[in-house]
C-alpha cells in the first residue's frame, strides 16, 4: 500500500519560526496568527509554545530565551537548531504571507486526516461532514491602515462597544466592555468580590456571550451553588445544610436544566495562567473571570510582588493577544486601624503596582457594614445590604461610587432604586441606607 503524505510546510515552518527569533514583530504576529496545532513538525511545536511562554512573560524573544525556556518545558532541541532556523529567513520577507501560508497547510491537513479516518471506516459520513463545518474558518491576515482603523472606530462608535453588563448602572458609566480589556475587581475578605463576578458573569451568559469562569479558591460545585442561589432564591446556607423542601429541590433542578441549555457558561478551577490559557483556547469565550490574581501560583523562586506582577502580565498579554475581556478579583493589603473602615483606594492594592498599570478599569466593592461588623445573620426575606461600587480607574470616562443592593445569603446584587454617582470618590457612608432615602 501506497502511503500519501501528509500535507505540509515544513520549510516555511522553519522561516516563520525563524523570523519570530529574529525580530520580536514577527514573534508578536505568529503568536496572534498561528497556534501550535497549525505547525506539523514536533519540534516546530515545541518552539512555538516555548516562544509563547516567553511573550507572555513580556521578554525578549530569541535564541537565549527560547533555549532557556525550552529546557525548563524538559525539551531537547539543541541550540544549533534554533541557530539554524535564524539563519534560513530570507533578507526581506513578510510574516503575514508566513502566516498565511501555515494556515492554509494546516486547514488543508486537517481535512486530510478527517478523511482518512473516514476512508478508513473509523468515523461516518455525517461525522465527516459534520467536523469539516466546524473547522476554524481561515482569514486572510491582512494590515490594517490608518484609514481602516478610523473607519472600524466609528462603526464601533455606531454600535458600542462589545459587551453590556446586566447590571444597568455599570453600561450608564463605563458603557460596556470591550475585546481587549482587562478589568480587576478588587476589595477585601467577605467584601463580596466573587458575589460581583458571579453576578457579572450571570448577567453576560444571559445576554447570550460565551464566559470561562476560572476560580482558584472554590470548586466548580460551590460556584455552581451560588449561581443556583442567584437564579432560585434558595440560601446558600440552605445548600450547605441540605435544609431543602421537595419543591425547593424541584425548582432547582428544574432552573439548573434550564440554565444549563440557554447558558454558554464554563466553570473550571485553575491555579495558573498556563491553565487559564489552555481553558482559553479550548473554550474560546468571549469574557473570562478569573478569581482570584493572589491564588494563582507560578513555577520558580519569587516573591508575591514578582509573581503577582508577572501572572499580571501573562493574564494581560492573553487579552490583548486573543481579543478577550479578562475580568480580574483581587484581594487588597491589610489596613491600618485608623483606615479600617475608609472606601478602598488605588494604594490598597495587594501585592503588585501591575495591578493598576494592566488594567483598563478598577473597580472596589465596599461594603460598609460588614467593615464595620454591624451586619446581622441573614436567613432570607430581610431588606438589602448596601453594596458600593468604587470606580477608581477608568481610561475612558469618569470615576466615582455606584450603590447597590446585596443580598448575601443569596450571591446576588441588583439595581438599587435610586442610583447615584459622584465625581470623586466617596467619604465612608456616600450613600445612605435605603429607609434613610425615602
Amino acid at each position: 500500500m501506497i502511503l500519501t503524505p501528509t500535507p505540509n510546510k515544513i520549510d516555511i515552518e522553519r522561516v516563520a519560526l525563524g523570523a519570530a527569533l529574529s525580530d520580536d514583530d514577527s514573534s508578536a504576529a505568529i503568536i496572534e496568527g498561528l497556534s501550535a496545532d497549525d505547525f506539523y513538525e514536533t519540534r516546530h511545536k515545541s518552539i512555538f509554545n516555548a516562544i509563547l511562554e516567553v511573550f507572555k512573560r513580556g521578554m525578549n524573544t530569541n535564541i537565549v530565551t527560547i533555549n532557556d525556556q525550552l529546557s525548563s518545558m524538559k525539551e531537547e532541541i539543541p541550540s544549533s537548531y534554533l541557530i539554524n532556523l535564524v539563519e534560513t529567513i530570507p533578507v526581506t520577507y513578510n510574516i503575514d504571507d508566513f502566516i498565511t501560508i501555515l494556515k492554509k497547510s494546516s486547514m488543508e491537513r486537517r481535512i486530510f486526516l478527517l478523511s482518512e479516518k473516514l476512508k478508513e471506516g473509523i468515523i461516518e459520513v455525517e461525522d465527516f461532514t459534520n467536523q469539516v463545518i466546524s473547522l476554524p474558518t481561515f482569514n486572510k491576515v491582512s494590515n490594517e491602515t490608518l484609514q481602516d482603523l478610523f473607519v472600524n472606530t466609528l462603526v464601533t462608535a455606531s454600535q458600542g462597544v462589545a459587551y453590556k453588563f446586566g447590571l444597568e448602572p455599570l453600561n450608564k458609566y463605563l458603557g460596556g466592555l470591550d475585546k481587549g480589556e482587562i478589568i480587576t475587581i478588587g476589595g477585601h475578605t467577605s467584601q463580596g468580590k466573587t458575589a460581583l463576578c458571579i453576578q457579572l458573569a450571570i448577567g453576560f451568559a444571559d445576554r447570550g456571550y460565551k464566559v470561562l469562569y476560572c476560580t482558584s479558591e472554590m470548586t466548580p460545585m460551590e460556584t455552581a451553588r451560588r449561581i443556583l442561589s442567584n437564579q432560585t432564591g434558595v440560601n446558600i446556607m440552605d445548600f450547605r445544610k441540605g435544609f431543602l423542601t421537595d419543591k425547593e429541590k424541584s425548582d432547582i433542578k428544574q432552573m439548573g436544566d434550564t440554565l444549563s441549555k440557554i447558558w454558554n457558561l464554563t466553570i473550571k478551577t485553575t491555579t495558573n495562567t498556563t491553565e487559564i490559557y489552555r481553558l482559553v483556547k479550548k473554550y474560546n469565550p468571549d469574557i473570562v473571570f478569573v478569581d482570584h490574581l493572589q491564588n494563582l501560583t507560578r513555577q520558580g523562586n519569587y516573591s508575591d510582588y514578582q509573581r503577582v506582577t508577572y501572572n499580571m502580565a501573562d493574564l494581560q498579554s492573553m487579552t490583548l493577544t486573543q481579543r478577550k475581556v479578562f475580568i480580574v478579583a483581587s484581594q487588597l493589603k491589610r489596613k491600618s486601624e485608623e483606615r479600617y473602615s475608609a472606601p478602598p483606594i488605588i494604594s490598597d492594592l495587594r501585592d503588585s503596582g501591575a495591578i493598576e498599570e494592566k488594567s483598563n478599569i478598577v473597580i472596589f466593592v465596599y461594603w460598609r457594614k460588614r467593615m464595620l461588623e454591624e451586619v446581622k445573620p441573614r436567613y432570607g426575606g430581610e431588606d438589602p445590604e448596601l453594596l458600593e461600587l468604587l470606580i477608581s480607574k477608568n481610561r475612558d470616562g469618569v470615576i466615582g461610587a455606584i450603590p447597590l443592593d446585596f443580598y448575601p445569603e443569596y450571591c446576588r446584587i441588583t439595581e438599587r432604586e435610586v442610583i447615584e454617582i459622584r465625581r470623586n470618590m466617596p467619604s465612608p457612608g456616600l450613600f445612605k441606607e435605603r429607609e434613610d432615602i425615602d
